[in-house]
């Protein structure tokens, strides 16, 4: 097992008595939750973080600020058809991707690791499942 130096290890080998849990990522991959460890293997190389580095978890919902103003700028796009047809459509349209790529983004695990800049984010299929089963592993 190598070490990435930012708090996770190589390698993805976790006995099969110790999962906690199993579940998969919206965007595709896997996420087990081990009784000392969590992988989240995503298509790339996996990202393995020993659960004594954790800090803090917690469950980030829609981003509303993006959601709003993606909305707005549909709306505005919409009322500027009638001055020109091509810039309203391109605001409608820049509001549409915004806003599904803000949905697209709800209810991400944020993980904060020691050692790690930037905390690790993930996007499962049961993010209040996960992040409860996370909790309990913590506290014990």
């Amino acid at each position: 097992m190598g070490d990435d130096s930012d708090g996770t290890t190589a390698g993805t080998e976790l006995p099969v008595d110790t999962e906690r849990y199993t579940g998969t990522l919206r965007p595709g991959g896997t996420i087990i939750l081990g009784a000392d460890r969590l992988v989240v293997d995503r298509d790339d190389e996996p990202v393995v973080v020993d659960l004594a580095d954790v800090v803090e978890v917690s469950l980030q919902d829609i981003d509303w600020f993006l959601a709003v103003m993606s909305a707005a700028l549909i709306g505005f796009g919409l009322l500027s058809l009638n001055r020109s047809v091509l810039l309203g459509g391109a605001f409608a349209v820049a509001g549409a991707v915004s806003l599904a790529l803000t949905y697209r983004k709800r209810n991400a695990l944020r993980i904060r690791v020691a050692g790690r800049t930037d905390p690790l984010r993930c996007f499962p299929a049961e993010p209040q499942r996960l992040r409860a089963e996370l909790e309990q592993v913590l506290a014990d």
